[in-house]
């Protein structure tokens, strides 16, 4: 009896929570996606780790809601990206772009800066960016998949002196 009960447990369970992974972020209206433009190519641009795709209908314009064009798109920037919540699921994933909102504050400025180093490394070369944060010390730190060589990469930037450091990694085998 009690094998019975949890089996019958275990299915309505499994029932409830559905049994494969969803290929969309959000099915439900728009939702925005902040990152930062590192490749771009005819009507695409990678956005972190988003190829998103743009048409003639898809809002171009910065945060001060000043109209942009595809020429004014530029490598490293920091992109607010509204898109219909679907992505493919696929490396780097797929979307539309319903509206690009270029950021221009002293944050985004200084982030951009730090991308934009790091991508003109010549170490590095199809950046896919997955995280940047500011440490207490004042160098940020950038996570990113670099494409041409298949790997994780964790860099230090030190935006003041324009440097890129890879920190050593040792080996305890």
């Amino acid at each position: 009896m009690k094998k019975c009960l949890t089996v019958l447990i275990l299915f309505f369970c499994l029932l409830c929570t559905g049994c494969g992974p969803s290929t969309s972020v959000n099915s439900q209206g728009s939702t925005d996606f902040i990152g930062f433009v590192t490749r771009l190519e005819n009507n695409e641009v990678l956005i972190n780790d988003v190829w998103f795709s743009f048409d003639q209908h898809t809002v171009l314009l910065t945060d001060q809601d000043k109209k942009l064009h595809k020429e004014d798109i530029e490598l490293g920037k920091k992109v607010n990206v509204t898109f219909n919540g679907e992505l493919q699921e696929s490396y780097p994933r797929r979307g539309s772009a319903d509206q690009l909102v270029f950021l221009t504050d002293e944050q985004s400025k200084t982030e951009e800066n730090v991308v934009q180093l790091v991508m003109r490394d010549p170490r590095f070369s199809e950046v896919v960016i997955q995280s940047i944060e500011k440490n207490p010390t004042g160098l940020y730190s950038l996570r990113f998949k670099d494409l041409s060589i298949d790997r994780d990469v964790h860099v230090m930037v030190n935006v003041e002196n324009e440097r890129v450091i890879v920190p050593i990694h040792t080996s305890t085998k």
